[in-house]
């Protein structure tokens, strides 16, 4: 990174460069350092990190949001009421942020068991963080000052916020080499921050009561910028930069409102320090609240869609939900005992499989032209039934006796998948192959009941089992050739690997086609699992899609999973599968099994192609 340059003996050039996004590096960049140190300070107070980064999403949301609310403009604020479409502007206010990221944790200290002192835990990040904010903005040349006659004073190259407005003005000529000197209020909140970060950092060890040193930081930030605003450009304001005079003083409207607010914080500030101060408590755990906690986030990202949050936002808070998810559905899975639960873990995987699919749009800011991609969500429904031989293990002189079940399972499937069509990307490159990655979520239940008991042997009854999985896939195709391989994970139903009677944790998958989609193709399905995962098929088949793309049909033979069944029974079913397109957004499919009584499943899928805009990625 190129340094300030010394230009004369009196000023500094920046070496900003119009083209280049200075501004959303250190954004990413001051993001990134806040929430690292507000986890390691969670970490270091001892709370427990479940509620604890579920508050640091929601504060962190409530921050960005922040940020573009209180630097709408009023035909903005009116356009976004009344059609709901967030506004195009790009303005942001840091003191939006503050004010917003405050409202809210204020409103969920108490729901989620935290104390006052929770508040304090953000002061030496959040300074952290705008320091280097702060350097991005000298870089890109926002929040500029006023022309200034000091050794002190920055000047900006052509194309430059502070170079354009003072050549609007008048005040340089049009083909300047560069602006005129500007104070440097960037630099002046750096160190405003630091300082505040300083005055914290001495006064640690006071015992004061919990929240007084977020007051006190806040009020000394305010007051501050105060001060300031007094040698802030008011082009270079995002929020309330007329000038409004009252009792003979001319202020900023902004400097108005900090008037008051300042004083007001710090006042606040000293009458709580005559407070008797309080132990910290900490959080408590509660993985209902939690969940609905981010299941709100979800439908909060969900209407905000593409055109409030950039691409580093939504990345931001997609880590921030993953991570609770992750730790809930570990939670869950193990249950209090330690013992596997997988079906109290379908919850939290649902959830972070629509996190995936409500967070994976394409900000328009970062959109691009090249190869084409597109997300795809589906929800499938399956019911089937098999039948099975099972050892008991008992009977008379140690022999055993064979019983034999029948077992009828529902299942209910959503997945999400990211699919690249081919085509040459940014960089020039061929890629001649259709590209799909995607994950399933598979819920249900398989319920086995003894189909004959025979005179003297073990009293049986019917028994559920919950089926749930995991099922990672990846897909190339090509015009002749096709294959697909993924891993199936959690409670699967009665099947292994090769063999076997018990509960499987853990199998495979792998399909296989030759031949044009269009014409005629071969398939060949290892665990056919479109439809769940209690009975999965391996499939050989002939397909068609009778000269084009929009319908298919594939016909052949299936063979159930390798357990024990009754001799004289087959293990061959035949099966059909149709597919089609009935709006350029959504697809069906429906799937049969027939021809044997002892292997039957019927499934039912729905698509939705999500309105994304075409990008690279």
């Amino acid at each position: 990174m190129s340094c300030l340059l010394l230009t004369a003996p009196y000023t500094w050039a920046v070496p900003a460069d119009a083209g280049y996004d200075f501004y959303s590096i250190f954004y990413v960049l001051a993001f990134a350092l806040n929430l690292v140190l507000l986890v390691w300070e969670g970490h270091r107070r001892g709370y427990a990190m479940r509620p604890w980064l579920v508050l640091l999403a929601c504060t962190t949301l409530a921050f960005i949001l922040g940020t573009k609310l209180l630097a709408l403009s009023g035909p903005e604020w009116r356009g976004l009421l009344s059609t709901g479409r967030w506004p195009g502007s790009e303005a942001r206010t840091v003191l939006g942020g503050a004010l917003a990221g405050t409202l809210t944790l204020l409103a969920l200290r108490r729901p989620f068991g935290f104390s006052w002192h929770v508040f304090d835990a953000f002061t030496l990040p959040m300074c952290a963080a705008l320091m280097v904010q702060c350097i991005g903005c000298v870089l890109t040349g926002c929040c500029f000052g006023e022309a200034t006659a000091g050794g002190w004073g920055l000047t900006y190259p052509p194309d430059t916020l502070p170079y354009l407005v003072q050549a609007v003005r008048g005040t340089i000529p049009l083909h300047a080499a560069h602006s005129l000197p500007v104070h440097p209020t960037q630099l002046y909140s750096l160190l405003l921050c630091a300082g505040v970060a300083l005055v914290l950092v001495l006064t640690r060890h006071k015992p004061w009561p919990g929240g007084s040193r977020r007051l006190l930081h806040l009020g000394l930030l305010l007051t501050g910028r105060l001060l300031i605003e007094c040698w802030r450009d008011p082009a270079g304001e995002q929020v309330g930069a007329a000038t409004h005079v009252h009792l003979g003083v001319a202020l900023k409207q902004v400097q108005w409102v900090l008037l008051l607010l300042g004083p007001a914080v710090l006042g606040l500030w000293v009458w709580r320090l005559r407070q008797a101060p309080q132990p910290e408590r900490q959080p408590t755990q509660n993985s209902v609240r939690n969940l609905l906690a981010v299941a709100a986030l979800l439908l909060l990202t969900a209407w905000l869609g593409q055109q409030a949050l950039t691409l580093p936002e939504v990345l931001v808070v997609k880590a921030l939900l993953l991570g609770v998810l992750l730790l809930e559905g570990g939670a869950l899975l193990l249950g209090a005992a330690g013992l596997l639960q997988p079906a109290r873990a379908a919850l939290p995987l649902g959830l972070a499989t629509v996190v995936f699919m409500l967070t994976s749009q394409v900000p328009v800011d970062s959109a691009h032209t090249g190869r084409e991609a597109y997300n795809t969500v589906d929800f499938s429904l399956s019911t089937g039934s098999f039948e099975r031989e099972q050892n008991t293990g008992g009977g008379c002189n140690g022999s055993s006796q064979l019983l034999e079940y029948r077992h009828r399972y529902t299942t209910g499937t959503v997945g999400f998948a990211h699919t690249r069509l081919p085509g040459t990307d940014e960089k020039g490159r061929l890629h001649k192959a259709e590209a799909t990655w995607g994950i399933r979520l598979h819920a249900g239940s398989d319920r086995q009941t003894p189909l004959y008991i025979p005179p003297g042997g073990p009293s049986e009854s019917s028994q559920r089992n919950s089926i749930i999985a995991v099922n990672p896939y990846v897909q190339l195709d090509r015009k002749w050739l096709g294959v697909g391989v993924g891993l199936m994970a959690g409670s699967l139903g009665y099947h292994r690997i090769l063999y076997g009677d018990e509960q499987s944790v853990l199998d495979g998958q792998a399909s296989l086609r030759v031949g044009p989609r269009p014409q005629l193709f071969a398939l060949a399905d290892y665990n056919f699992l479109g439809y769940g995962v209690a009975n999965p098929q391996h499939r050989l088949g002939l397909g068609t899609g009778f000269g084009g793309t929009r319908w298919q049909l594939v016909g052949g033979a299936a063979r159930a999973k390798d357990y024990d069944i009754a001799e004289g029974q087959s293990r061959w079913s035949g099966f059909v599968e149709a597919r089609g397109t009935i709006t350029p957004q959504w697809q069906a499919s429906s799937f049969v099994t027939l021809g044997n009584p002892t292997q039957q499943q019927i499934g039912l899928r729905l698509g939705y192609r999500l309105p994304n805009k075409s990008t690279q990625r």
